[in-house]
């Protein structure tokens, strides 16, 4: 038996162990899953989990909370808890094309807030699987919602990095609001990423100037850099390709270095390696770098809206949830977030995923005790994808028969499944 076996029964007996402090006939039960990307927003696990620990537990006290890494479905998680705004506007998507885009106005800590999740114009959904080119798509848009909120008086902006199709570095992004990005011959560069290879100046001249008055605050992936080995072109560029082709990202790790040294000559910011840089495709790091925004782990964001903290000090179990579990999920994600705010009050916490990769020993490290797969065995992604709401249920019984099996063993109490 290996180390991640062991440690799987040993986690799995600690949850179970945990049941016996539920109360006899109504356990608290805190569901904060995060989206099923390309499939199911949070809020649409939440109603299948509920419906699974119905089955078994239909005296349960449930709450929901659903989640949001600052990709799909932020501006989502701000509306259920804050009074809003929804505006819609023009923009361009990756590739682009005019396409409508939401952001958010909110009254927040009393200043006028815009809320804008990059997804809405950078995300990856946005992009044909047979049109996806890391080296040709633009975070434009993400800046016209920006320069629309400026327009509209707030001086508070929340930026979601995440879900991106994007690998630009945030240049799309900086250029909506008047930065330029010249050749050597004076050009104007074209979109993408690739072309930051041949980025010889940035001028700033005609940066909107409201920007020096406004408050950004950008909620991303705290693990995720721009460049090197573990940047953003290297680690998440793949699923950005039509067809994977490590050379193209290897040019653009390189692109983006040649970026970053642009921009430091430009502001004096070094943006290669900063904590959070790599989120959307590296428009974080030119949020950072040139519009001197603040960058934030997006679940500690999404957790501050929500009252996570609170409703973790009145439960006594955890439920949480991603597309796929991997060692990444340890590395910032929604599921590890919520698990080790969850180990401040020592209470268990199970994932509930599509999918479980081999290297997921590691999120037994990071506040997760036990993770079920929605997959009965073997099972097309497709076949998944399609009906992810019942195989959540159902794996979500699974779950709540093994811990009620668990508690009436780890209490000598008789138990009967229903």
């Amino acid at each position: 038996m290996g180390w991640q076996e062991r440690y799987q029964i040993t986690h799995t007996t600690m949850v179970a162990s945990r049941v016996r402090e539920f109360h006899p006939h109504e356990p608290r039960i805190l569901l904060a899953p995060g989206p099923f990307k390309e499939c199911m927003d949070s809020s649409e696990v939440c109603k299948w989990m509920e419906r699974g620990i119905q089955r078994i537990l239909s005296k349960a006290v449930i709450k929901s909370l659903p989640m949001s890494d600052g990709g799909s479905g932020l501006i989502r998680r701000f509306e259920e808890h804050i009074p809003s705004e929804r505006i819609t506007c023009r923009v361009s998507d990756p590739l682009g094309r005019e396409i409508d885009a939401d952001y958010i106005v909110c009254n927040r800590k009393n200043r006028r807030t815009a809320v804008i999740e990059s997804a809405q114009a950078a995300g990856l959904v946005l992009v044909p699987p047979e049109e996806r080119d890391p080296g040709i798509t633009t975070t434009y848009g993400v800046g016209q919602l920006l320069r629309d909120a400026l327009d509209r008086g707030c001086r508070s902006v929340t930026i979601g990095c995440g879900d991106s199709g994007t690998n630009d570095g945030g240049a799309g992004f900086a250029q909506a609001l008047g930065y330029r990005f010249l050749d050597k011959l004076g050009h104007k560069l074209e979109p993408g990423g690739m072309a930051l290879s041949r980025l010889a100046k940035i001028d700033s001249r005609d940066v909107d100037p409201r920007l020096g008055e406004t408050e950004i605050i950008v909620a991303c992936n705290i693990s995720s850099i721009l460049c090197g080995p573990e940047g953003t072109s290297l680690i998440y560029g793949k699923q950005k390709q039509s067809h994977h082709d490590p050379d193209q990202l290897k040019k653009l790790d390189t692109a983006l270095f040649n970026y970053a040294a642009r921009v430091r000559e430009c502001t004096g910011v070094d943006i290669r390696y900063v904590p959070g840089g790599g989120g959307a495709g590296g428009l974080a790091s030119a949020a950072y770098g040139l519009c001197n925004a603040k960058l934030r782990y997006s679940i500690h964001v999404v957790a501050e809206v929500v009252a996570l903290d609170d409703a973790l000090q009145s439960t006594d179990l955890v439920l949480t949830g991603e597309g796929r579990m991997d060692a990444r999920t340890a590395s910032g994600k929604v599921v590890c977030g919520v698990a080790l705010m969850a180990k401040k009050y020592d209470l268990p916490v199970v994932g509930i995923v599509g999918s479980i990769a081999e290297d997921v020993g590691i999120v037994y490290f990071n506040g997760v005790d036990y993770v079920e797969s929605i997959a009965p065995g073997p099972f097309p992604l497709k076949s998944s994808i399609e009906n992810a709401g019942p195989l959540i249920a159902e794996a979500t019984s699974r779950v709540m028969r093994a811990l009620v099996i668990g508690g009436a063993i780890f209490s000598s109490q008789p138990t009967r499944l229903t």
